[in-house]
């Protein structure tokens, strides 16, 4: 029997269609529900369904860090953090900033095959929560929406 733990997850971000892990991610989590619709009718003694929409949401918790000093400073938690963070359009016009991005994340499990068990999406990011304290690593709570069904299911 093989159990799998936080040692055996990444996550992964598509940065120009290569998956890149994100910035020593601590966890990621993945939820989805589905909604009923109620098919009861006048003369039913019980309630009756049939499946609605499903949701899905996700968070994250990654910890900002460079790769190197300099001018090829690489930050992969700045990317992801960037997607939904926008500066204003124009600096006289303090409510006008660009949209948010679509992002594509993989939430992998290494269970020893090639390709591992994850699950791909696309989605919205929909609250980053940045914090730094003294003696702690600046580090970032990412949340998001999923945009439609993932784009690939291996579980």
């Amino acid at each position: 029997m093989t159990y799998f733990s936080g040692s055996d997850g990444s996550l992964l971000f598509d940065i120009d269609g290569t998956w890149t892990k994100v910035a020593r991610a601590t966890n990621w989590s993945l939820n989805t529900s589905q909604s009923s619709l109620t098919t009861t009718t006048l003369e039913d003694t019980d309630r009756t369904v049939i499946p609605g929409v499903r949701t899905t949401t996700g968070s994250c918790s990654i910890f900002y860090y460079q790769e190197s000093m300099g001018s090829n400073a690489q930050n992969q938690c700045a990317i992801v953090i960037n997607r939904l963070l926008k500066e204003r359009t124009q600096t006289d016009t303090p409510g006008q900033a660009a949209k948010p991005d679509l992002v594509k994340f993989r939430m992998l499990i290494a269970d020893g095959s090639t390709d591992g068990k994850r699950v791909d999406v696309e989605a919205y990011l929909t609250n980053v929560s940045m914090s730094m304290a003294v003696g702690e690593v600046f580090s970032a709570e990412v949340s998001f929406d999923v945009v439609g069904a993932p784009v690939s299911v291996t579980i």
